[in-house]
């Protein structure tokens, strides 16, 4: 598989849902395409379309986590942990697998140690500390329900890694 933006937003869908929810539990609010009312406060969510919320997700997140300058795999892993977690604690998360400092901010230093390591070993240890951090929020009672879920995405975005 080619690991460019376009194949993650088509890996991604199926995981975000196309349609329009409003979960009391979900601390974002009403969703549709994974895109939050919350943090996308004039966005028509009942109305967005795949089209619109593909370029929010290319602008918000890709470009935000350098995703066009990382090697593809660890892209696709730092992008997809920028939308559930966002993207500082995703860039801490790789700066962590790099064994740098955890500023949070995809530096020049960042790229440079990201473009040295193995990137499916780089990429993996990103979704380790993203298990870790779903199974510490499942402890807490309105998060518990989430955590299947949450685990079978981490799971699957493994699985595409090859």
């Amino acid at each position: 598989m080619n690991h460019t933006f376009d194949n993650y937003f088509e890996w991604l869908i199926p995981w975000e849902g196309s349609v329009y929810e409003n979960d009391p539990d979900d601390p974002g609010g009403a969703t549709k395409y994974g895109i939050d009312q919350r943090s996308h406060p004039t966005v028509n969510i009942r109305n967005l379309t795949k089209d619109a919320a593909k370029e929010i997700y290319r602008k918000e997140y890709w470009r935000a986590v350098a995703g066009d300058k990382l090697p593809p795999l660890t892209a696709w892993a730092v992008m997809d942990c920028a939308v559930n977690c966002g993207s500082r604690q995703a860039a801490r998360w790789l700066q962590r697998g790099l064994r740098i400092n955890d500023d949070g901010i995809i530096g020049s230093q960042t790229l440079e140690h990201s473009s040295l390591e193995n990137d499916k070993e780089l990429a993996v240890a990103i979704l380790d500390q993203r298990e870790a951090h779903y199974r510490a929020l499942a402890k807490k009672g309105r998060f518990r329900k989430y955590l299947k879920g949450w685990l079978n995405r981490n799971n699957s975005l493994r699985g595409a890694l090859k």
